[in-house]
């Protein structure tokens, strides 16, 4: 065995532990609103304790959600909140659905058109798994509405040997959401996500309230579990008036 293996891998958990306790801290105390903008966060002795964390782990996810400017450190005077901005996807930096995204903003969306089916031998998307997860692969398609607006299409697909073709049906009529199920079961952990300005096609507006050659924004995303392994691969397709990213940029650290 190579002498390297057990010391790689005691890294990659401890990263994987700031992460969790970034996203704790981001979620209970930031997004959650339960310390508002301009207050302070606990201390780091006090989120130690409440996450049962070393003061190491807990300063490195502080010093994370400072560098993507969810927080202001200052030595010796804590953590303060910072403004974000108000928009339904504001932090794409995150693992989260969509539907997450909006319950944060304070809208909901409605799942409509849904069809789950085994992918077609011709859809060419089916080629980025492994051959022998392309012979049950499912494919969820359905538009997302807002306000009764069909503003999103969004197919996934998906692997039975990842999630049951059952328990697929079963879990996305209580979710709404192929990637909220995935990190329900922790086999989610990062997703490598392309986003790029298309034209509305004459095939989308048959999914979309939108006319052909409108402008739309288009995410390509494969989402692997913590070995690196593809566990879904989604489309996504969204108007631009019902959507809005937004990054915040921070000057390097002096």
């Amino acid at each position: 065995m190579d002498s390297r293996e057990p010391h790689a891998a005691r890294i990659r958990q401890r990263m994987l532990l700031q992460t969790e306790i970034r996203n704790a801290i981001l979620d209970d105390l930031i997004l959650s609103g339960e310390i508002p903008t301009g207050e302070k966060l606990p201390s780091e002795a006090e989120l130690c304790e409440t996450y049962a964390a070393s003061r190491v782990t807990v300063r490195s996810a502080l010093q994370s959600l400072a560098e993507q400017g969810f927080i202001q450190t200052r030595r010796g005077s804590g953590s303060i909140v910072l403004p974000r901005a108000k928009t339904i996807a504001s932090h794409l930096t995150r693992l989260v659905s969509f539907d997450t995204y909006a319950d944060q903003a304070g809208e909901s969306f409605e799942t409509v058109d849904l069809i789950i089916e085994d992918c077609p031998d011709d859809d060419v998307r089916r080629d980025a798994f492994p051959a022998h997860q392309r012979e049950n692969l499912a494919r969820v398609s359905r538009a997302k509405a807002r306000h009764g607006q069909r503003v999103a299409w969004i197919i996934d697909y998906v692997p039975d040997e990842v999630l049951g073709r059952e328990l697929l049906v079963r879990e996305f009529g209580r979710t709404g959401s192929v990637l909220d199920i995935l990190i329900e079961r922790d086999l989610a952990q990062f997703a490598d996500c392309r986003l790029e300005p298309v034209l509305v096609t004459t095939a989308l507006a048959q999914h979309v309230d939108a006319a052909p050659g409108s402008p739309a924004l288009q995410m390509n995303e494969l989402t692997c579990n913590r070995d690196g392994d593809l566990v879904d691969r989604s489309e996504s397709w969204m108007l631009p008036g019902a959507f809005e990213f937004s990054f915040r940029r921070n000057r390097d650290s002096l």
